[in-house]
């Protein structure tokens, strides 16, 4: 009687089995990264969600940081492995002194007739930030990211991607329309740049005092060779998808955009080839960082591309 009352006993135990935890990967499928920078090994790349992700090791392993915000991050810009800016939308920024470990929220003086999306941020060769937005909202920050001040005093209808500076001087924008202006007062008074081009532009950068390259929607590419006074367009043959950012190497000109594409470029932007970060890969990508030789991209999902050679980081994906 005792050993059935016994397991009678046992049978109404419920025996507690430990559940294995399995972490999801840093970089997942459903993933949309925005914004990256790169110094040295040290990588950062920011997207939707609150999503902020650091490799100190080149992209070879990634983890995943912690904000607390979970608003659209929509670029980086960093100083050093250890102070980094990041901007988002509803005029929302991070700041971070410790590399990531832990990131405190900022104020940025974004418009209130708009929606406060806060679209890039850049260093100047004097080490300030600048970020740029819609109706006309041109910012500058002196103390790695903290505060800010608006450069830009009258509301405009237009959005402003990317903001560029030729290292002697000259700060350029590009924005919706075709839209380019620059300043040669430190953003006191800026000058609206003819470019014959109805696209939006939507990256812009100098490789030195001279010469620079914007690229857009549809293909669009232009050129200065006269530190951004006047752009000419560079026709690039077989090129008709949209490009999202464009990159000096030292070496070449990289822009990256829709359905996989990659412009590659001479330094006189004289002689393009078009073709794909990956035959395989159709994902688009919207930003890029200079890393060596080469560039790290970023969009659908992250990777390195040098001389022909793609490195994807994290999950394959078939778009």
């Amino acid at each position: 009687m005792l050993v059935v009352v016994a397991l009678a006993a046992l049978s109404r135990v419920r025996l507690e089995v430990p559940r294995a935890v399995i972490e999801p990967p840093v970089i997942e499928r459903r993933d949309r990264f925005l914004g990256v920078v790169a110094l040295g090994d040290v990588l950062w790349a920011v997207g939707k969600d609150g999503k902020i992700i650091r490799s100190d090791d080149g992209g070879k392993t990634w983890f995943r940081q912690q904000t607390g915000l979970h608003t659209n991050f929509q670029s980086i810009a960093a100083w050093d492995a250890d102070r980094a800016v990041v901007v988002a939308n509803e005029g929302k920024g991070l700041i971070t002194g410790d590399g990531g470990k832990t990131w405190q929220p900022v104020s940025l003086p974004v418009s209130d007739m708009g929606s406060g999306k806060v679209l890039r941020v850049r260093l100047d060769p004097q080490g300030r930030a600048w970020a740029v937005s819609e109706i006309n909202v041109i910012m500058r920050s002196s103390d790695f990211g903290k505060t800010w001040q608006r450069v830009t005093q009258v509301d405009d209808d237009v959005a402003w991607n990317d903001i560029a500076f030729n290292g002697d001087g000259t700060v350029c924008v590009v924005g919706e329309f075709g839209r380019l202006a620059c300043s040669a007062d430190d953003g006191l008074t800026w000058q609206a740049r003819e470019t014959n081009v109805a696209p939006s532009l939507m990256s812009i950068v100098f490789r030195d005092a001279q010469h620079g390259l914007a690229v857009g929607l549809s293909g669009t590419v232009l050129a200065t060779d006269d530190a951004g006074a006047s752009w000419r367009q560079a026709p690039v043959e077989g090129l008709d998808r949209h490009l999202f950012d464009v990159v000096w190497t030292g070496a070449r000109w990289v822009a990256v955009g829709d359905k996989g594409v990659v412009l590659s470029g001479d330094a006189d932007a004289s002689h393009w080839e078009v073709g794909r970060l990956n035959d395989q890969d159709f994902a688009w990508r919207i930003a890029l960082a200079r890393h060596g030789n080469g560039v790290v991209a970023v969009g659908l999902n992250v990777g390195r591309w040098e001389a022909g050679r793609w490195q994807l980081f994290g999950p394959r994906l078939h778009h």
